[in-house]
């Protein structure tokens, strides 16, 4: 007899489990259909060659344009490399 309690109550925590899982994964799939993608462009740090995004806080405006960096080193450098004249 304990042993059928113990059998029917695996049972039913699997099934339990198994629609669980299933739930949540179908509020993911809401998620990730409800989630707007937004692209980023990417531009090219003039002193070492990598892409940051154009959001960065790393930026100076030069001559009506705008350049980007990767960090506060390659921004200061630029200035300084600008700046001699």
């Amino acid at each position: 007899m304990v042993m059928k309690v113990f059998v029917l109550a695996a049972i039913l925590a699997g099934i339990y489990f198994f629609f669980k899982i299933k739930d949540k994964k179908k509020d993911e799939q809401k998620y990730i259909d409800n989630e707007e993608v937004k692209a980023v462009e990417m531009k090219k740090d003039t002193i070492c060659g990598s892409y940051v995004e154009e959001t960065t806080k790393y930026k100076v405006k030069l001559h009506d344009k705008i350049y980007y960096f990767c960090s506060e080193e390659c921004k200061n450098k630029f200035i300084d490399e600008n700046t001699k004249h």
